[in-house]
């Protein structure tokens, strides 16, 4: 039997354990103020260890249905509510997709059965007022949060921020609360998975035209070569990336060393030569009439059923987003962007977070608990192509057996090497309205409407107005 059958097996059991426990407190089987047996006898009843035991019966504790007394064991506080306390989660709709969001939520509510998680979707478009609306209204006890967001409350005009603090998870990667801590080190949203841009490509378009794959030395150039060599100039090119996405075009800006500078008034100066370097590069490749085909994508989805149609033999996409080729009917693999000055890419995260108005934090972070423990990091890891925050689940490595993704690319594990290329687009030192304003405004060059330099020069004009406290 495999280390991952075992594991499913004692979950079973704990399972079993504790739902056990429950029904005969709630039935009244065990009267309030009664012991339970001791944890050697319940070890031996389910075939649990100590360690699973106790787990068990801290799940029972945090319900209100047992309280440890140090030295005698376990005794019974009185039957649940027969109505769960109900906690609302809010979430960005593709984790269903991505994560198997529903299938969790329905393990944690069959695992607590005095609390019940009503999921609502929620936006995950970076919105100011939408986001502020979303944290204010008292319906949210649990809410998804990612970079974006954070950076807006974390930096609010008044100095408080409408999420509680929280303690640092024990085994999630470092780098990942970066985004999602305040000025003064307080922790606001715990890291749930993560998605770094990278490079995916059609293996049977490279070998078809007998060119070498990808790897972590190429250049734009290189790419630009290759993706020539591809494209056929009618119903197949070589390269495509939806031009307005918020996390594609700054790479070229991040790779370039940019990071903007305020001119002491409350703006910013953008007209700076790397900045003009990056951009042009950008211009260049998707001006390309025999690499990047002229199609009107509406958001990143429109890339990939280019990709999964092969009308396009490579596209900068993100790793959840891999999730969208689990079926693809062709041998696909990925490789790290190329580079212009820096190997840098971005990354993005997505935490959980508890609105500091919450009435139900204990229920609430209990959830969050659950959805950041190894077993359901695993569950991501071993059902998804999204990469979970807990590093010890996001690097396993088993028998195939328990792998039950199908089309995993054959250069999965390759995030772990390029660890050190990972930014936020923080490092840019530009708030994210700023940074999505300047990517409207850039429409007008990439079209070929308005030179460069005017453009820039016109946005330190519109973003000199007097700062608040997030663009100081």
């Amino acid at each position: 039997m495999s280390a991952t059958s075992k594991r499913s097996g004692s979950r079973t059991r704990l399972e079993q354990l504790i739902q056990t426990l429950r029904d005969e407190i709630v039935s009244g089987a065990r009267a309030e103020g009664a012991y339970i047996p001791s944890e050697l006898t319940l070890c031996e009843q389910f075939g649990l260890s100590k360690k699973t035991v106790r787990k068990g019966l801290d799940v029972l504790v945090n319900e209100g249905l047992l309280e440890k007394v140090p030295r005698i064991g376990a005794r019974v506080t009185g039957a649940a509510s027969s109505e769960p306390i109900v906690i609302t989660f809010g979430y960005y709709p593709k984790l269903v997709r991505e994560i198997r969001l529903q299938h969790m939520i329905e393990s944690f509510n069959k695992l607590h059965g005095s609390i019940r998680v009503q999921a609502i979707p929620i936006s995950h478009h970076y919105d100011q007022t939408l986001n502020t609306r979303r944290l204010q209204d008292d319906s949210l006890d649990v809410v998804t949060i990612n970079a974006h967001d954070i950076e807006y409350f974390t930096q609010a005009d008044d100095g408080t921020c409408p999420l509680e603090p929280l303690a640092p998870v024990g085994g999630i990667y470092p780098f990942l609360e970066q985004p999602f801590r305040a000025d003064g080190g307080g922790l606001y949203a715990l890291p749930f998975v993560f998605t770094p841009v990278i490079l995916c490509y059609n293996k049977e378009h490279f070998h078809e035209k007998e060119l070498p794959e990808p790897d972590s030395s190429w250049t734009w150039e290189d790419l630009r070569q290759a993706g020539h060599a591809l494209s056929n100039g009618a119903n197949r090119f070589g390269f495509y990336f939806h031009l307005p996405s918020g996390n594609r075009w700054p790479i070229f800006l991040l790779q370039n060393n940019v990071a903007f500078r305020t001119d002491g008034q409350g703006g910013y100066i953008l007209n700076v030569p790397e900045a003009k370097e990056a951009l042009r590069l950008c211009r260049d490749l998707v001006r390309d009439p025999k690499l990047f085909p002229v199609y009107l994508s509406e958001n990143d989805s429109d890339a990939h059923a280019l990709f999964l149609n092969r009308k396009v033999s490579m596209i900068l996409c993100t790793y959840d987003s891999l999730n969208d080729f689990s079926s693809a009917p062709f041998v696909y693999d990925i490789a790290p962007i190329p580079s212009l000055r820096e190997p840098k890419t971005l990354l993005g995260a997505i935490a959980l977070a508890i609105p500091a108005h919450s009435a139900k934090k204990p229920e609430a972070k209990l959830f969050i608990d659950y959805m950041l423990s190894y077993q359901n990091q695993m569950d991501i890891r071993l059902n998804t192509l999204s990469i979970p925050s807990l590093k010890r689940a996001a690097e396993w490595v088993g028998d195939g057996e328990a792998d039950r993704v199908l089309n995993r690319p054959y250069r999965f594990h390759m995030y772990r090497d390029i660890i050190p290329s990972f930014r936020f687009a923080s490092e840019l030192r530009l708030p994210t309205d700023h940074l999505l304003q300047m990517g409207q405004e850039l429409k007008l060059y990439w079209s070929q409407l308005e030179d460069l330099d005017t453009i820039l020069d016109q946005l330190e004009q519109k973003l000199s107005a007097p700062a608040s406290k997030s663009q100081a």
